[in-house]
């Protein structure tokens, strides 16, 4: 078996479209506590240890999120403590925590979308049905990296000169206003540079070739089976209502049924398919150098 970012493109956007869509439209907390922490398994597994403020970030969104809600909902019927003469209700604060482990689930997996879906990945797919908008998102993906390390690049030179030793807000503002004006040039200067390379190149005077190092193996036909039988037995106990949760005025969520477990543990499946291929491939790796 294959790791899910050496499957074809077509496959990884079939699954990241089912991971996110059934966790964006459906809010039942533990079906997304499962793709959170799918979510965020597969990023630990890709990342390591490499991206801790991320990880602090999302913490911090989470509390933000959580509290916002009943600080602004006040439907419920129990009540926490009043403020400012507005009741905090338990059921606003535990909605508010569903809804920032939704917007995080997403988050995660999109993280990681955008790093498994290289910009080569998105011009196979769409290189020959619009070549010209595969062109223009591949371009897009590719300035974003470029940016922040050209940003990190000035930031470093601005340093070497001697700015930023001053703890004045108005002066550290300026600063980085200086390393804005200059990568934002920079982007400029480039844009022309790469626009003229590709004029120069032929680009437009004739229909575009394309040509892929993709295609469909037997792996790929596994995993889209797989992804298409694991959503569509939870997007069935979904609508059939064995998933479902209300928070207002209280509490009260759907009996637990055959379909109720079966629904939670396809999406549980679904959001640990890629830690799954990736520990295989791994271990697979592994008994493969020890038998050297």
């Amino acid at each position: 078996m294959l790791t899910l970012e050496e499957l074809h493109p077509v496959t990884i956007i079939l699954y990241f479209t089912a991971v996110t869509g059934i966790a964006m439209f459906c809010n039942y907390p533990y079906l997304l506590i499962s793709s959170l922490t799918g979510a965020v398994i597969y990023f630990i597994i890709r990342n390591r240890t490499k991206h801790i403020r991320h990880h602090i970030f999302s913490v911090i969104l989470f509390l933000i999120l959580t509290a916002a809600n009943p600080l602004v909902s006040h439907n419920g019927v129990t009540v926490l403590f009043v403020l400012n003469d507005n009741p905090v209700t338990l059921e606003a604060l535990l909605y508010g925590a569903n809804a920032s482990v939704m917007v995080l689930a997403v988050l995660y997996w999109l993280n990681s979308f955008s790093q498994v879906m290289t910009s080569e990945k998105i011009l196979c797919i769409f290189g020959t049905v619009a070549p010209k908008i595969a062109l223009l998102i591949s371009m897009t993906l590719r300035f974003v990296p470029l940016l922040n390390a050209q940003s990190q690049k000035v930031s470093d030179a601005q340093k070497t000169l001697g700015y930023y030793q001053s703890d004045n807000m108005i002066d550290s503002i300026k600063e980085k206003g200086r390393v804005l004006n200059i990568v934002i040039t920079w982007a400029l200067e480039n844009g022309i540079i790469t626009a003229n390379s590709m004029s120069a190149r032929g680009f437009g005077t004739n229909r575009r070739t394309h040509f892929s190092i993709h295609h469909i193996r037997k792996e790929d036909r596994i995993v889209i089976i797989t992804v298409m039988l694991l959503s569509a037995v939870t997007i069935l106990s979904v609508s059939r209502k064995a998933v479902e949760i209300s928070f207002y005025p209280e509490i009260h969520s759907a009996e637990h049924s055959a379909l109720y477990f079966a629904g939670l543990s396809a999406y549980t499946g679904l959001a640990l398919l890629p830690s799954v291929l990736q520990a295989e491939v791994s271990l697979r790796w592994k008994y493969l150098q020890s038998k050297i």
